[in-house]
C-alpha cells in the first residue's frame, strides 16, 4: 500500500492566495480548518490546517490594519499562541 502524502502548504505563495480571497473566504476558510482540527486533531493534515488558518488570520489582521504590516512582538506572538492552545484545548473536552 502506498504510503499516505501529507500536504505541505506553499509558504511563499499561499500569502499571496490570502490577499486575493474574500473576508467571508477567509473566515470560511478559518472556520472550516478548525471544524477539522477539532473532528480529528491527531490527523496528519493538522500542520496543513494550522497553516491555513495562521495566513487567514494574518490576512485579515493586515486588513484591520489598514493594508499596513507590522511584525509582531515575541510576547504578542506567545500570548496568540497560548490564547489559540487554551481556545483549542476547550472545545476538546
Amino acid at each position: 500500500m502506498p504510503a499516505y502524502h501529507v500536504p505541505q502548504i506553499d509558504h511563499a505563495t499561499y500569502p499571496a492566495r490570502c490577499r486575493r480571497m474574500s473576508d467571508a473566504e477567509l473566515r470560511f476558510t478559518i472556520t472550516d480548518c478548525q471544524t477539522a482540527l477539532r473532528a480529528m486533531p491527531d490527523n496528519p493534515n493538522a500542520g496543513y490546517y494550522l497553516d491555513e488558518i495562521n495566513y487567514c488570520a494574518d490576512e485579515l489582521a493586515r486588513r484591520s490594519r489598514g493594508g499596513k504590516r507590522r511584525r509582531p512582538t515575541t510576547d504578542e506572538i506567545a500570548a496568540a499562541a497560548a490564547a489559540a492552545a487554551w481556545a483549542l484545548a476547550a472545545d476538546l473536552d
